[in-house]
């Protein structure tokens, strides 16, 4: 945990944005970042071919959504210097829209001089900001300032946004995203890679400081005596399965949900996305409320295709037009949420 606790220490500028760019939310939590230092007063963030999703995420819209993230706490960070920050995405152009984005330069970052740049008041939440992924309170009203601020950040990097929070809609998309959860769960692949990214216990989640950490007690037992076993795909009408989804209980509740959709789905507006999508969360983390991805129905593999369909269907959007790039449950936690893992910054540099 310690990166969210040194990042305000850096004292070099570039170091200094990194080192809260890697705060971000990103898929799995995989960090799949490199960022480049080789050239004189520039950052290239490349995106690490080592640490992909092809079964999950096969075309990398998600991966692109985590390195917007990136870059927004990056130029956030740099703001809080006094430096503005020019961001040149895909210099070398774009990977094609059904490839995999291995090794691609997804943005030069040159910062501009020092007095360029007012602070930015979200600053102050990077390092309080993570994902609550347990229960939130059921029929807490969200502030209207706050689901405006949301939809006025969306605009700004040319997306759309809204809440849903009547009770019809809003049981409708728990539906949804419950069933995207059981394909996701039942599908070998699928189920597979993020099998193999688990971190069960303490000394795993400090080992590779990435990935899913799984440190309940009731998780740590149950793996320890035998009896739950990562590489075994839960399969319907088994006791394997039932534990999975007794896990996905907690995550119907909340306030509502946040949608972010872009006109189009090109690489730009996926990058834009995870920069909306990261100010999001801080205004929510500023304004005490909670925000947590449940994307599993936007998933593109084969057999997601029916939650897919139901959830554009749900939010208005044709997929013959726009992309939902972004669903996350909001609300209020229950409980703390403690900060996700993540590797040290000299892990992700080249110098």
């Amino acid at each position: 945990m310690r990166p969210w606790r040194a990042a305000p220490a850096e004292t070099e500028l570039h170091r200094f944005m990194l080192a809260h760019a890697l705060l971000a939310p990103n898929p799995h939590n995989y960090q799949s970042w490199i960022a480049d230092l080789r050239e004189p007063g520039r950052i290239h963030l490349l995106c690490d071919d080592k640490r992909l999703l092809p079964e999950t995420d096969p075309f990398g819209r998600q991966i692109f959504i985590g390195c917007g993230a990136f870059i927004e706490l990056a130029v956030i960070a740099a703001a809080e210097r006094g430096h503005t920050v020019s961001v040149t995405l895909f210099p070398q152009g774009a990977p094609a829209a059904r490839s995999l984005p291995a090794g691609t330069v997804v943005a030069t970052l040159t910062p501009g001089p020092a007095g360029s740049a007012q602070r930015d008041p979200l600053y102050a939440a990077i390092a309080r900001r993570h994902t609550a992924k347990g229960a939130y309170a059921e029929g807490r009203a969200l502030p209207e300032a706050l689901t405006s601020a949301w939809v006025e950040t969306a605009r700004r990097h040319g997306l759309q946004a809204g809440t849903v929070t009547k009770p019809e809609p809003l049981a409708a998309l728990r539906r949804i995203t419950r069933e995207a959860y059981e394909i996701e769960a039942t599908t070998p692949a699928t189920w597979l890679e993020s099998a193999r990214l688990f971190r069960i216990g303490p000394d795993a989640i400090a080992r590779h400081r990435d990935g899913i950490s799984l440190s309940s007690p009731m998780v740590r037992f149950l793996y320890t005596a035998g009896l739950f076993d990562p590489m075994e795909v839960p399969q319907r009408g088994k006791s394997s399965l039932q534990r999975i989804m007794d896990r996905w209980t907690p995550l119907e509740t909340g306030s509502g949900f946040l949608w972010l959709a872009s006109m189009g789905n090109t690489r730009v507006q996926q990058v834009e996305a995870g920069r909306a999508y990261v100010r999001q969360h801080l205004l929510a983390t500023a304004a005490g409320a909670d925000m947590h991805p449940l994307s599993n129905a936007l998933q593109e593999f084969d057999a997601m295709r029916g939650p897919y369909a139901a959830v554009h269907d749900a939010l208005g959007v044709d997929p013959s037009q726009g992309t939902v790039q972004m669903l996350a449950r909001v609300g209020y936690s229950t409980a703390p949420a403690a900060p996700a893992p993540r590797r040290e910054l000299d892990k992700l540099l080249r110098t």
